[in-house]
């Protein structure tokens, strides 16, 4: 009996062994899977909003002395509107920039950086699948891990470096359930404190961890033995925490005004309530065809992209019966703890974030909003295949025949998943590839018209900037853009943005480039073709100016549009006309340096000096580090030849940072009456600014 027991020992000591070992082989075999599926994202540059989260973050380029500030301010703050408190994502974004800022391989480093946190994310991952299905086929784990790493909806998170918001949550999240499995397994606190710890770097990570509230219980109910006594308890506690950051989050931040606009969610203005009820069925559909035929994948959808409609819709229809046959089941087998009940619930709790039924979500669907949620088609989707191969779940001698055909089929998934991930990892290179990639898909979506647009036009600047003009080798870029404006528009004919974009490129371009050619005309002594181009420019003014009223019909206290106004008026040398609208941006927006110093110039443009030079003292007092109204005041003493207050206010200009142009001049000055050493320092000032500029 003795030896019989001794073999037993020996075997349960054996297979524990080739279990470990098999558990590590799967881990590389994980490492270098989403290595193969991901590596290319390493040499993406910047895309959708990335630059908002570093380079163009005026907190996060501060590196590390910005984190105390991180910590006591909101995740968007500009004015306009104010929300998220992602603390923990900012922070090491800071702590990035801080080290590879001057670095030729940033942004490679940032998408290099997103890579280690997929990776660990998945290594997380398997190791708590390891224990909560600790009693299933260790092959049940893996597949489920391989299915979900692999997954093209997880493009976005990964590709796009603003995503790691996303990575942070899902880590701390599964540390988080790890250490709470500890606590009921080996009943020690410690394991409470930590686990509750992780909790709270995932709500700082990313706000939406709050729903993990509910993931927690169902992970302690479904694979320990909790008591329901120790379970309502540490719901309470979880409770705390969320009190707690919440609480401190209302008494020390700022108040959050989160505000959406028709294009990036129309059931924030959508009255009928069924209606928002039915369209939010219709999304979640949308995001049930996504797990399981994730294409195409869109970086945004918005208006027009997802429909308002209503429970007489046949895909509502659908949607509603699956998820409410979904819950059904998930309820029935709720109380034998099966597998299915968990897999289900972990699913609708995380999609309940983005149904829209109770809080909009921006562009009502986005492919990051499944991340979770694909853990739960993966577990399904495995569970499905070891059912079809008449395998067990569940420990147990299994077949190596049985065990390939399983392995064989979710390789043959695995193809097409990997090539589309990589494919789209490309698309995802920068802002142009993307728009590109998925305009033509985007015809309906309002923003994606006019953020593609916007992005054309950007890039047109850049070109209209250099020393020789290439207006006519840009034409189609701008005719492009015009056509996608226009878009945008035909949508929605109340998009201000769109219309005032549509005004920027009569003004600012076909107008500003009819002045030009006016201009050299009359410097050739072709004065037919000089009038012809005044007559083009006048047309083309007009019709910007139309563009910026029709704005105005629809926003009548959109101070932009009267910026444009303003602007368009002063390139036709309308002064009175530029001071009225410059005067109603302010009216509408409030004072800024830039539209106080338009307004002043404006006045001593009309001849009324007195009121140009008050202006500016008005914009000294408000705007106290701003160089431009010493910059305006030097201008007019210079015509006036008023050489002792010119030089004052250039100087006091370049103190406050104006450099460039301003000490060019001052160092040219210098050097015309002699004076070598000022002219040496004011130019050693403007070759680095001209350095900093490039």
């Amino acid at each position: 009996m003795g030896k019989i027991k001794g073999k037993i020992a020996v075997n349960s000591l054996r297979i524990v062994e080739t279990e470990k070992k098999q558990r590590l082989i799967f881990s590389w075999i994980l490492v270098i899977l989403t290595m193969l599926l991901y590596y290319n994202t390493i040499f993406n540059y910047f895309s959708l909003d990335d630059n908002y989260i570093n380079i163009s973050n005026e907190q996060n380029i501060q590196g590390i002395k910005a984190i105390p500030e991180i910590f006591t301010t909101l995740y968007s703050d500009n004015g306009e509107q104010a929300y998220g408190y992602r603390a923990l994502t900012r922070a090491t974004f800071a702590l990035e920039y801080q080290f590879t800022a001057n670095s030729p391989y940033n942004p490679y480093i940032s998408h290099g950086i997103n890579l280690l946190l997929y990776i660990l994310a998945a290594l997380i991952l398997f190791r708590v699948l390891n224990r909560l299905l600790r009693e299933y086929n260790p092959w049940f784990a893996f597949l489920i891990v391989v299915l979900f790493i692999a997954h093209p909806t997880h493009t976005e998170v990964v590709a796009s470096i603003k995503n790691r918001d996303i990575l942070l949550h899902f880590i701390f999240a599964f540390l988080a359930i790890m250490q709470f499995i500890r606590w009921v397994d080996r009943d020690k606190t410690i394991h409470l404190i930590i686990g509750m710890f992780y909790f709270l770097l995932a709500l700082i990570s990313k706000e939406t961890a709050i729903v993990e509230i509910a993931v927690f219980p169902l992970v302690l109910y479904f694979f320990t033995d909790i008591s329901k006594k120790r379970l309502i308890a540490f719901v309470g506690i979880s409770l705390g925490i969320i009190v707690l950051v919440f609480g401190l989050r209302m008494l020390l931040l700022p108040a959050t005004n989160r505000v959406y606009s028709f294009m990036e969610n129309p059931l924030v203005f959508e009255t009928n309530f069924v209606k928002r009820i039915a369209t939010g069925f219709y999304g979640l559909g949308f995001y049930l065809k996504l797990l399981i035929i994730p294409f195409p994948l869109l970086y945004y959808y918005g208006y027009n992209m997802i429909p308002i409609v209503g429970f007489n819709n046949v895909w509502v229809i659908f949607s509603a019966g699956v998820y409410v046959g979904l819950f059904i089941i998930a309820i029935i087998n709720l109380k034998e703890k099966k597998l299915i009940s968990f897999v289900i619930l972990f699913f609708l709790v995380h999609m309940s974030m983005y149904a829209n039924f109770v809080k909009p979500v921006p562009g009502i669907v986005a492919d990051r909003f499944v991340f979770f949620a694909s853990l739960s088609f993966a577990m399904a989707l495995v569970w499905v295949l070891f059912i079809l191969f008449k395998v067990k779940p569940t420990r147990g001698i299994v077949g190596s025949g049985k065990i390939t055909g399983l392995v064989l089929v979710v390789l043959a998934i695995l193809i097409p998943y990997g090539y589309y991930v990589h494919y789209r990892n490309t698309q995802w290179k920068t802002l142009k590839t993307l728009f590109e990639a998925d305009m033509n898909r985007l015809d309906n979506s309002v923003k994606a018209n006019n953020l593609y647009a916007s992005d054309i036009i950007s890039r047109v600047n850049k070109e209209l900037a250099k020393p020789v003009n290439p207006y006519k080798f840009v034409i189609k870029m701008i005719n492009k853009a015009e056509e996608h404006f226009l878009k945008a528009v035909a949508l929605d004919s109340s998009h201000v943005a769109s219309i005032n974009s549509l005004g920027i490129i009569y003004s600012r371009i076909h107008g500003n480039q009819a002045l030009i050619r006016e201009k050299g005309y009359k410097k050739q002594d072709r004065l037919e073709e000089a009038e012809k181009a005044h007559l083009e420019s006048i047309a083309y003014f007009n019709k910007a100016i139309g563009y910026f009223h029709d704005a105005i019909k629809y926003d009548p206290k959109n101070g932009s549009s009267f910026y444009n106004l303003g602007n368009t008026y002063e390139m036709q040398q309308q002064w009175d006309s530029a001071t009225f609208y410059y005067q109603k941006e302010i009216e509408a927006d409030g004072p800024t340096v830039v539209s106080m110093s338009r307004l002043s110039n404006m006045y001593y443009k009309s001849g009324d000096i007195q009121a140009a030079i008050q202006e500016n003292e008005k914009l000294i007092q408000l705007f106290p580090e701003s160089y431009q109204p010493y910059i305006n005041l030097g201008n007019y003493a210079f015509v006036a030849n008023d050489t002792t207050a010119m030089l004052s206010h250039f100087k006091k200009a370049v103190k406050l940072g104006a450099g460039g142009e301003v000490s060019g001049f001052l160092a040219s000055y210098y050097h015309n009456i002699g004076d070598t050493k000022n002219a040496a320092y004011y130019q050693d000032i403007s070759t680095k600014a001209a350095k900093n500029k490039k």
